[in-house]
């Protein structure tokens, strides 16, 4: 009998081994599906904002423990304002650091701040028709109380027209922490509680109305004096209203005081002398007016301030000293005086504060002192190129003995702009002098002592209009790019050869990388500066550049929040900035060593002369091409013509000197400008220009027009006429909330294969545009809560085609709809009168049988399949965006930012158009598709914010990391937020901390000294078996 040989086929299979090595692989590594808690603040950073100050009619206001009781005693120095941004806010004044703020809603407006002992009572509302009382330690909110109806506040031009209040100590017999008295609109007065708020009583004069407006209030002994203005058809008059402080009756009729005054601004009432009653002082004919109220009410003599002096002021400035008989006088001249109106006295006067062409206008600030007045002047000087700071301190009012100080200060007025105003700290050091907190028109606030510069917190970071992210090279390419840009290749090779030497370590280096590096140690990355630019192993580093509404340009380091650089493009003084930022591009990659390249396009603004002007910028080192003012010393830009752009993109030609991707702009006459210029340009797209597309979009009164364009013949002046190939008309009063084009990246699968083993193929197209609209139900007036019909449209940018389009009825105006696509992934946002819901839809080419190939042109007649479904949300969504990853291999998700200020982030298959209705069919669960539910949960766990309350976040920009796991997210609107803990499909391609990587390279060392042994002894065997 003959033994048949066993197949040697087998013996020499390597699937055993395969099977033992994947059996101790999986053993050893955990499963990874998002990052770990404790990476919060490792993996992401926030960046907490303000905006600029507001500065009227309460500017910020420098307090401590000798002037404001325990507030400053238990926080120390701090600094408390109210913002831009609808803010009250309070800094530490040492560090600059945000203490705490509240945000109030839009439709509630912020009117003025007014500080007492430990607390801070705030206005807002139109007319000042609600009050809050905050606690100034802790930001908790004590009471709040409506003044108003809410159908009665009228919103004046400015806000605080019409308002003042009088904090009232405790009266005898009265217990607690004082009372309030609040003027509102113009004719209430009210008077509360400071211990809960309850009302006191309240009272509307009947003679106060169209011709009679309340301005200001003072408290003085059982009276509350009023001060109002009589609009007649020739001019404005005072009058005054005295008060029962006990029971708000009138002790008199009103007080007609003989005066004419031109804007509201040039008459106050102040402290008297005189027990119970007040000061009434305006400018009139050049000369400063006062009269005396008496406690009855009774209106006093009129009398000038300072009699023989002739017609020498122009005016007063209210610094916040009414409380104490103080205001400034302002000169014909330009010059300032302290008044003292309360004794018909001047104090001092500012020194050489006339107007100058030697210095600029001065900022005057001040503040109280436990029994006297610090007066502030700040200055620019063009002659010493300093800022001058002049002091007058008066420690005592009854006194006539004054103070003068000063000192100068160093101030960056090309980075920072001019001085806007300059909050004085309520104590002096041992030389007499005090602390600044300064705010500029640049937006920044800086604290300055002596010639210190001090902490500066750039908020102007608040108004970011366009984000950038910028990859940056390995270390070895950054540490060459000087070495190669000048090496010749003799050079370069010696130096590679020499590097030999540095093999060994570099292997020993590897090993040990290898076996006990670990996650949380590669994203600990070091923070980046300008002598310092490379990426991490991960990628996850890079330069995040922002354009600001300042025109101001800023680099920050996307692993911390840093700031790398920072350029200002433009003139800011204190009617704003002359520079509009309107969109952002990379123009240029840092591949070969070279630096990256940003193109800026902004909107000029000088005088009434209106341009569009580019401007190239390195992102390594923030220095702009081009020629500098010669007086400013910013850069001056490229005009590219008169008015703003009406669109603009970027073409695939490079210009031939820098390399660069050049822009093509659009001007209001739709002509086709190029930047930079370049004849070789000018001949490539006059070759190509079929092939070029852009949209411009046209507003009427009743309604919008988005039309098409390709560049057509060009003209005498280098630029390009524009061809018009279609129109898009849009709805009677329809408006057009939002215009986007689809996010277009690496695309890794082009279908979906189904359960049956078909293919949906997606339609996937670049020249995609998604409009998301509103029409309301009325014509009229519009209103935050009226319903309307809401549209999405998707529109091919190159024939006009409307490839997909819906119509949502009862959409609320306030809400509106929000719409992003990514690939072929269509998702969209609407406020309904029943809450928030949510649209996802999915567009695929309509083929017919299976293999058959979409259509691969624009141009082609194609037949789009639209899958969609509908989900209601829990909660807001302000903001969407999407992940993305490098190859696009990763699942996308949806990013949002909700109405809790915090980030999050929806799974792709939550949102999945084809989650079957009812049972899964056995198709259905081949493709793993989830049941169809129509809420859409909220998980904590998709949080990525974490414990931050990202406010104002109104943006969202999303980068993709080297590793394909990883997506950036970055969060923009007020406060600042980037993450990269978003792994739509876990970190499948990082290893955890806890992996042993040493016990792997153990296993595969031993297992190859294993094969390596037995191999000789298998050859021989099988060579036997061919024998036998």
């Amino acid at each position: 009998m003959i033994t048949k040989p066993r197949d040697s086929r087998l013996s020499s299979s390597p699937f055993p081994l395969i099977l033992i090595l994947f059996t101790f692989f999986t053993s050893l590594i955990s499963t990874v599906g998002a990052l770990q808690p404790e990476h919060a603040g490792i993996v992401d950073w926030y960046k907490p904002l303000i905006g600029e100050f507001l500065l009227e009619p309460t500017p910020p206001l420098c307090l401590n423990s000798t002037t404001r009781g325990t507030a400053a005693g238990h926080l120390g120095e701090v600094v408390v304002g109210v913002t831009k941004r609808n803010l009250v806010v309070v800094l530490d004044a040492e560090s600059g650091d945000l203490v705490w703020r509240q945000a109030l809603a839009e439709d509630d407006p912020v009117v003025s701040f007014h500080v007492h002992d430990d607390s801070l009572l705030l206005l807002s509302g139109p007319g000042a028709s609600t009050a809050r009382y905050f606690s100034l330690s802790t930001g908790h909110i004590q009471w709040e109380r409506s003044l108003l109806p809410n159908i009665q506040g009228r919103l004046t031009t400015p806000v605080w027209l019409g308002t003042d209040l009088a904090f009232v100590e405790p009266q005898e017999g009265e217990e607690g922490d004082g009372s309030v008295v609040i003027l509102s609109e113009g004719k209430r007065v009210s008077r509360l509680r400071l211990v809960d708020g309850g009302l006191l009583w309240s009272m509307e004069s009947p003679g106060a109305g169209s011709t009679i407006m309340f301005k200001q209030l003072i408290v003085s002994g059982s009276s509350v004096h009023v001060l109002a203005l009589h609009y007649s058809f020739a001019s404005q008059s005072l009058l005054t209203s005295t008060l029962d402080l006990a029971t708000s009756i009138p002790k008199a009729d009103f007080g007609q005081v003989p005066s004419i005054v031109h804007v509201p601004e040039q008459a106050v009432i102040a402290s008297s002398s005189k027990a119970g009653g007040a000061t009434v002082a305006w400018t009139e004919h050049g000369r400063i007016r006062t009269v005396t109220i008496e406690e009855s009410g009774v209106v006093g003599a009129t009398k000038d301030l300072l009699p023989g002096k002739g017609k020498k002021y122009r005016g007063m400035q209210d610094v916040g000293l009414r409380g104490k008989g103080i205001v400034l006088g302002r000169r014909l001249d330009g010059g300032a005086e302290v008044l003292d109106v309360s004794r018909g006295r001047k104090v001092e006067e500012f020194e050489l504060s006339a107007d100058s062409p030697e210095r600029s206008p001065s900022v005057y600030s001040a503040a109280e002192t436990s029994s006297g007045i610090i007066l502030n002047r700040v200055y620019w000087s063009f002659n010493m190129g300093v800022g001058v700071a002049q002091i007058i301190h008066v420690a005592d009012l009854s006194s006539t003995d004054v103070v003068t100080s000063g000192f100068t200060f160093n101030f960056d007025t090309v980075s920072h702009g001019v001085l806007l105003h300059a909050a004085v700290s309520p104590s002096l050091d041992d030389k007499q002098l005090p602390t600044l907190v300064l705010a500029t028109s640049s937006g920044a606030i800086q604290r300055m002592q002596l010639d210190t510069p001090g902490w500066v917190r750039e908020e102007s970071l608040a108004d970011v209009k366009a984000v950038r992210f910028v990859d940056l090279s390995e270390p070895e390419v950054e540490e060459a790019r000087g070495v190669m840009a000048e090496e010749s290749f003799f050079g370069r090779t010696i130096r590679q050869l020499a590097a030999f030497v540095d093999l060994p370590a570099y292997l020993i280096r590897f090993v040990k990388r290898f076996t006990s590096a670990s996650y949380t140690s590669a994203i600990q990355s070091t923070p980046l500066n300008t002598t310092h630019l490379h990426r991490d192993q991960f990628g996850f580093q890079k330069l995040l550049i922002v354009a600001t509404g300042k025109g101001k340009i800023f680099a920050l380091d996307s692993a911390n929040g840093g700031t790398v650089w920072s350029k200002n493009i433009g003139i800011t003084t204190e009617t704003g900035s002359e520079i509009n930022v309107d969109k952002l591009w990379l123009v240029r990659d840092g591949e070969g060593g070279r630096a990256p390249l940003l193109a800026v396009l902004a909107v000029k603004t000088v005088g009434q002369n209106v341009s569009t002007v580019a401007y190239h910028i390195n992102a390594y080192t923030g220095a702009v091409s081009g020629e500098v003012d010669g007086t400013t010393g910013l850069p001056i830009g490229k005009v590219l013509f008169s008015g703003p752009p009406k669109t603009a993109f970027l073409t695939p030609f490079e210009n031939c000197g820098t390399q660069a991707r050049v822009l093509a702009v659009i001007n209001p006459e739709t002509k086709v400008h190029i930047f930079p210029f370049c004849k070789k340009i000018l001949t490539k797209m006059a070759e190509t220009s079929d092939k070029l597309f852009f949209t411009t979009q046209t507003g009427y009164v009743d309604g919008s027009l988005l039309q098409g364009y390709t560049p057509a013949s060009s003209s005498a002046d280098s630029t390009f006429n524009s061809n018009l190939i279609w129109s898009h008309p849009f709805h009677k009063r329809e408006t057009v909330l939002q215009s986007e084009p689809v996010i277009f990246e690496a695309v890794a699968s082009f279908g979906r294969v189904l359960g049956d083993k078909s293919t949906l193929y997606k339609y996937l197209n670049p020249h995609l545009l998604v409009l998301s609209t509103f029409t309301p139900l009325e014509k009229g007036l519009a209103s935050k809560t009226a319903a309307g019909t809401g549209r999405v449209y998707v529109i091919d940018s190159t024939n006009g085609d409307q490839i997909y389009s819906t119509e949502i009825e009862g959409v609320v105006e306030r809400g509106g709809v929000k719409a992003q696509m990514v690939e072929n992934w269509l998702v969209y946002a609407w406020l309904s009168q029943s809450g928030w819901k949510l649209g996802s839809v999915e567009l695929y080419e309509n083929t017919e049988g299976k293999g058959v190939t979409p259509a691969a042109s624009s141009f082609e007649g194609q037949n789009v399949k639209a899958i969609e479904q509908t989900f209601i949300m829990p909660t807001e969504i302000r903001a969407m965006s999407f992940t993305t990853s490098k190859a696009g291999i990763a699942t996308k998700e949806l990013v949002y930012v909700n109405d809790r200020n915090q980030i999050g982030s929806i799974p792709r298959r939550l949102l999945d158009p084809r989650r079957p209705i009812g049972a899964p069919s056995k198709m259905d669960k081949e493709e793993l598709l989830i049941p169809y539910n129509v809420l859409i949960p909220v998980d904590s766990r998709k949080i990525v914010s974490h414990k931050y309350d990202v406010q104002g976040a109104k943006h969202l920009v999303s980068s993709p990391a080297l590793v394909e796991s990883t997506s950036l997210t970055f969060a923009y609107g007020l406060d600042l937020f980037l993450t990269r803990g978003l792994t739509p499909s876990g970190t499948f391609d990082i290893l955890t901390d806890n992996f042993n990587k040493a016990q792997l390279l153990l296993t595969l060392g031993a297992l190859s000294a294993g094969i390596f042994v037995a191999g000789p002894a298998v050859k021989n065997k099988k060579l036997k078996m061919k024998w036998y």
